[in-house]
């Protein structure tokens, strides 16, 4: 919880806000995110793209709202041609180009800026962790997230249903 008081539902029931499953997720994901064998990626975590995982093993990605974008982030915060990802001599790189609502990296707005993993980048409204993970056998936008993650993002949406319906029934 990100304050001391906890919020509790009825029947005892721990009331958590999209913000705080976010960035439960996020440290969850910045804990596992340096792999020195892994493959670097971004995973989404906010909507519309919470849990996807894309690998980054080409030199260079365009990042944007049309189809044709290697990362294509169907969402209007992102621009149709929005930032590039690219791999250049042992570092990876986040440039963005001209995009109306800004490319960030931890939260501060960039041109263009290195990125190492447990960074925070976002395009837009749009926000992914860069990681290196394990991608044996996994294509772009799949899993690949701990237990854990995976629980976050599947049970307290569930969880959150079931104390809402719990509360109306019982006014």
């Amino acid at each position: 919880m990100t304050d001391k008081k906890q919020k509790v539902g009825p029947q005892g029931t721990q009331v958590f806000d999209l913000s705080e499953v976010e960035s439960l997720l996020a440290k969850e994901l910045k804990e596992q995110s340096i792999n020195p064998n892994g493959q670097p990626a971004l995973v989404g975590i906010s909507k519309p793209v919470t849990g996807k995982k894309f690998l980054l093993t080409n030199q260079k990605y365009q990042v944007g709202r049309v189809a044709s974008s290697d990362i294509c982030i169907d969402e209007p915060s992102v621009s149709s041609t929005h930032a590039k990802i690219v791999f250049v001599g042992e570092q990876w790189k986040v440039v963005n180009l001209l995009s109306s609502n800004g490319t960030y990296v931890n939260g501060d707005k960039v041109s263009e800026s290195d990125i190492y993993p447990g960074d925070q980048v976002r395009f837009g409204g749009v926000e992914f962790m860069f990681c290196t993970v394990d991608g044996k056998g996994r294509k772009n936008g799949s899993g690949g997230l701990s237990t854990f993650a995976k629980v976050l993002l599947v049970g307290v949406p569930v969880l959150a249903a079931l104390g809402a319906a719990a509360y109306f029934v019982l006014q």
